[in-house]
């Protein structure tokens, strides 16, 4: 015989705050195969809509803040009651969920913690998903029964989540990315960095993004760029690398820009960085980096480092990402071509009048005086379709609608224009008819098939930087936030606090 017992959860609002405990028995009359066991009942995962992980600017953030200076001097009840002073006022605030129950753990209150505990990680299980197991402070709740059945309940939300973010629409949204689930609509956070992250390279070969970010120095207005990579297919996102902290050939230079953003498939396979040898006003004002052979290059080692490769080094085949020392319109640019399956007399910036496509040799060609931007072209899945973002007019005029996103079938060479918007375009497929275009409205998802559109509220941008006219408006500096920072790695180690270590029990990341 089996009893099974429920270990209630906050979204279980007749469970209360505690979970279920085992039911009194007599163990002297008890039959002794008679076996508990506990489950946690699944919650959704992630947020309904992006504004959800906003908590650092709503009112419970002021009451967590007090609790952070309580965790690092140790002060175990109050952490508590800040915690939960900060979730009275913002239910919501799951850095302020994770804190307390860290710090219920510390108490040896297991009976308390597994509601805010499954708050937090229901909300970001990128984040605390994997750190919840690892945890120094929850070492002994998951000693116990509901700690096993935590233990089960994280597996198999594990396999939820990575399917959830194998069919994500990846976005970026306040200068960080996060994963839009279409079946569950569900948002889930990838980043973060508060509003740092200024452009990402998508590898689908390996189900990755390196993302950049440009973020606070030591001097007031000092930025410096940092590199990181989200794993989709591990669900992990890396903390960013700081350039100048393997020594590149041009320190004070790559630390601000301009650099070029590659990834190796075969030799040396990872994340490639290269920053110019020497500074000069020439190079340093260049968007055409990729073509310069005064690059020196890094790479990003499996242990987050930036690792020198041998001089000469030549740029590895495939897509790669540019970002300019400057804030300006345009100072992030994705260098797509050659593409697959498409000839053209492409310009020194990637334009042409017509493309070619190879199989059927049709000539696709927008309404003159339009040009196609190939560096924005890309293929559905099935080979089908071409989209691309096509340049209206060589006039820049502010605010003037220069920018359209096109769809080609080369079967029969027929031409759909989908969206027009004056501050940039950026198409991504996200099914064999259905396409991501970001524009003027943020992000939507067109059905070719002639579905209303979907807009997915919040949504900026996608991965594919847009392409946009000169003479738009440059981007505004990140606002860099002043609580402290967040560590990617989930690292028992530095999980947890106690003299000479980090305060961070409240914002362990899973790498």
């Amino acid at each position: 015989m089996r009893v099974a017992l429920i270990a209630c959860v906050a979204a279980l609002a007749a469970c209360g705050n505690r979970a279920s405990q085992p039911a009194a028995r007599d163990d002297a009359a008890a039959p002794r195969d008679v076996a508990v066991v506990v489950d946690v009942p699944a919650r959704p995962l992630g947020l309904p809509d992006l504004d959800g992980y906003g908590w650092r600017k709503r009112g419970g953030h002021p009451a967590f803040r007090v609790a952070r200076t309580a965790e690092h001097r140790e002060d175990w009840p109050t952490v508590v009651t800040m915690c939960r002073q900060a979730l009275a006022a913002d239910p919501g605030h799951l850095e302020a969920a994770w804190l307390l129950a860290a710090a219920l753990g510390k108490q040896g209150k297991h009976d308390e913690l597994l509601v805010p505990l499954h708050l937090a990680v229901g909300g970001d299980f990128g984040k605390w998903g994997q750190a919840s197991l690892e945890l120094p402070a929850l070492r002994s709740f998951l000693a116990t029964q509901t700690g096993q059945a935590w233990r089960r309940r994280v597996e198999q939300d594990r396999s939820l989540y990575l399917a959830a973010l194998a069919q994500a629409v990846v976005v970026t949204a306040v200068g960080d990315l996060y994963a839009f689930d279409p079946e569950a609509a569900r948002w889930h956070r990838l980043t973060r960095t508060y509003g740092l992250v200024i452009g990402a390279l998508r590898v689908p070969a390996t189900n990755r993004i390196v993302y950049v970010t440009r973020q606070r120095a030591k001097l007031p207005k000092e930025r410096r760029l940092a590199v990181g990579i989200v794993d989709l297919a591990r669900g992990r996102t890396a903390r960013p690398v700081d350039l100048t902290s393997g020594g590149l050939a041009s320190p004070g230079l790559a630390a601000i820009g301009p650099v070029t953003i590659s990834y190796a498939q075969k030799a040396n396979p990872g994340v490639w960085i290269g920053a110019p040898v020497k500074r000069s006003p020439a190079v340093a004002g260049s968007l055409h980096l990729g073509r310069s052979r005064t690059l020196a290059w890094h790479r990003v080692d499996d242990e987050n480092k930036l690792v020198a490769l041998p001089p000469k080094t030549v740029r590895p085949s495939g897509p790669w990402l540019e970002i300019a020392a400057t804030q300006a319109a345009g100072a992030v640019r994705l260098h797509g071509l050659p593409l697959a399956n498409v000839t053209a007399d492409w310009d020194e910036h990637g334009f042409a009048s017509a493309i070619r496509i190879g199989k059927s040799n049709r000539v696709i060609a927008v309404p003159s005086p339009g040009v196609i931007d190939g560096n924005s072209a890309t293929w559905s899945a099935d080979r089908a379709r071409l989209a691309f973002v096509a340049r209206l007019s060589e006039e820049c005029v502010p605010d003037a609608i220069n920018s359209a996103a096109f769809v080609a079938a080369p079967a029969t060479g027929q031409l759909q224009e989908l969206e027009r918007a004056a501050d940039g375009l950026a198409v991504e497929w996200v099914g064999d008819r259905k396409l991501a275009i970001a524009g003027d409205r943020g992000v939507s998802i067109v059905d070719l098939d002639g579905a209303r559109p979907v807009l997915l509220a919040g949504a900026e941008g996608l991965v594919t930087p847009r392409q946009r006219p000169a003479c738009t408006q440059p981007d505004p500096e990140p606002t860099v936030s002043t609580d402290p920072p967040e560590p990617d790695l989930a690292d028992p180690g530095i999980s947890e606090v106690g003299p000479g270590e980090p305060s961070d029990a409240g914002v362990v990341d899973a790498r």
